[in-house]
């Protein structure tokens, strides 16, 4: 099913407005799948199954190609030349959807590098910078 892009108008939010921004101003932008750790004993066995099915980020070089997003799946979604984002982007259907994740305990708004981890034993990758 083909995602519909729609034009910008008075209902165009915010986050929709920079996403498009990023791909006008000619960025290649980043979708980081989302795996959750659910509850129980093998919750972080499937967490593992499902991040290796899903593979590895996805390089978007047109919005056009949000399209290409697996249904159903949140990720992280920014331009490449940054290292931290708070929109999260996810196709359902024909349509791909923008928002925010919030701690569901203290209701603070989660970035990509926010630490939610820990907890579990996994330690993200270091941030690689580049000398450019």
């Amino acid at each position: 099913m083909p995602v519909a892009i729609l034009p910008i108008n008075a209902d165009t939010s915010a986050m929709e407005l920079m996403v498009a921004s990023w791909f006008a101003a000619g960025h290649d932008v980043l979708w980081i799948p989302i795996v959750e750790v659910g509850d129980g004993d093998d919750a972080i066995a499937q967490a593992r199954a499902e991040a290796d099915a899903l593979g590895k980020p996805y390089l978007l070089e047109s919005i056009a190609e949000l399209a290409r997003l697996p249904n159903g799946v949140k990720g992280w979604l920014f331009p490449a030349h940054l290292d931290d984002t708070l929109v999260v982007a996810m196709r359902v259907g024909g349509d791909v959807v923008f928002g925010a994740l919030r701690h569901p305990v203290t209701g603070q708004t989660i970035s990509y590098r926010t630490d939610t981890e820990s907890a579990v034993g996994f330690t993200p990758p270091p941030v690689a910078h580049s000398t450019v």
